[in-house]
């Protein structure tokens, strides 16, 4: 055994394992999208975005236009199906996406994956009833609309969804939620919420996630 383990050491110098980190796990659509948001991002992007960021809401208008440019060179949806409307990318695939849309504030936002829509997205794809699927979910894969996520409570702390008192008491055929949310991402504009709340106080894994929709009295 000790002759072979100092073979297999002799032979590792002879192979080559220099490989590039960065485009290991590049397939070939990750090289042909990569070059097109690259450009979309230098030419439309970066020589505005520090005038649209300071004032998000003037700016709406001049944003919808760019993304409708980027649903034209249908770099849209990257993470979504192609059913969907979207490009069908894979985890890994979406990632190297995902990193260069990171250099610019706007650059998840103007290709409808940004937080806290694209979870929302993949919320509602799996649980979602069809009725608020056609309601609010296909508005939002469209960009038609925008959402929010109401984990945040003051008494504790958003990053772990079990701890918190936002109860949801069922009566009947609805849902009856008492609780305080606090710092909402993108509560400002969005036309519905995905509220975390807890069915059993006692069994704090019970969470149940469910939509308000911000236009219903």
């Amino acid at each position: 055994m000790s002759r072979l383990i100092a073979q297999v050491v002799c032979l590792l110098p002879m192979v080559d394992l220099r490989f590039n980190m960065t485009t290991l796990f590049h397939t070939e659509k990750v090289n042909t999208l990569l070059p097109k948001y690259k450009s979309f991002l230098e030419t439309e992007v970066y020589p505005i975005e520090l005038g649209m960021i300071s004032n998000f809401k003037q700016a709406l208008p001049r944003l919808q236009k760019l993304r409708a440019k980027a649903k034209e060179q249908k770099l849209w949806a990257p993470h979504l199906s192609i059913n969907d409307g979207g490009l069908g990318l894979s985890l890994v695939e979406f990632a190297h996406i995902s990193e260069l849309l990171g250099t610019s504030p706007l650059g998840h936002y103007l290709f409808n994956c940004n937080a806290p829509d694209i979870g929302n997205m993949e919320l509602m794809h799996q649980f979602a009833s069809a009725e608020l699927k056609a309601n609010y979910l296909r508005p939002l894969m469209n960009g038609d609309i925008r959402s929010c996520f109401a984990m945040t409570e003051p008494e504790f702390a958003g990053s772990n969804p079990v701890n918190m008192a936002t109860t949801a008491v069922l009566e009947k055929d609805h849902y009856i939620i008492n609780g305080h949310k606090w710092f909402t991402t993108a509560a400002d504009g969005a036309a519905f919420t995905i509220v975390m709340a807890l069915t059993d106080p006692q069994k704090p894994k019970s969470v149940l996630t469910r939509q308000y929709d911000f236009s219903a009295p």
